[in-house]
């Protein structure tokens, strides 16, 4: 059983709240915001963490990074997305920031669905079960998905912090692409062309 987290770690939220930015940067923006209501889907809290991981992991990159037959690029490109495994009152939720291009977001809702029928054991899922909703403020979004960082780190960064409830395993992450060796050297040239300017 994987151990129990009440917060998002201060790393963990530092990759969040860089997420945005990079992903805009690398010229795929959070334009898709996902909520899976794990709760409705039978699993038990124990599994979330890892149910969740395989539907990301082997269901999601593969669909994005899949080349049709005779195409030059791939369906949806490289995977980007963040997202946070909330549990208040026990009721365990993600939400999920991703880029999914334009011409493939009724594709996508179409596969998410029916993976997710699938963890439900084959039966169907009520249409609350998910929700996919436009993106149109990431950096707003953001901070809304990191209220259950750390206390004292969320309010240094002007987050209110609040009680998203224990998960078992992780409570936040990002993809490969976003992580610490993208965005470190954005935010160093960054700082540099302001001293310069200043």
């Amino acid at each position: 059983m994987r151990a129990l987290q009440h917060y998002i770690k201060r790393k963990a939220a530092t990759n969040l709240l860089h997420a945005p930015r990079t992903a805009k940067a690398l010229g795929r923006p959070f334009n898709t915001h996902v909520t899976i209501s794990f709760w409705q889907l039978g699993c038990d809290e124990t599994d979330i963490f890892d149910v969740f991981a395989k539907l990301r992991n082997e269901r999601f990159q593969r669909w994005s990074s899949y080349a049709p037959v005779g195409a030059a690029v791939t369906r949806n490109g490289p995977p980007t997305y963040a997202w946070v495994i909330e549990a208040d009152k026990g009721l365990h939720h993600i939400h999920w920031m991703l880029h999914i291009a334009h011409d493939q977001l009724m594709h996508f809702s179409g596969s998410l669905r029916r993976w997710l029928i699938k963890i439900n054991d084959g039966q169907p899922i009520s249409d609350d079960t998910v929700m996919i909703q436009q993106i149109d403020n990431a950096e707003g979004l953001k901070k809304y998905l990191a209220k259950g960082t750390e206390p004292h780190f969320a309010r240094f960064c002007n987050i209110r912090p609040q009680d998203t409830g224990p998960v078992h395993g992780r409570k936040s992450g990002i993809s490969r692409n976003l992580g610490p060796a993208e965005w470190m050297p954005r935010k160093a040239a960054w700082k540099a062309a302001r001293r310069r300017a200043a």
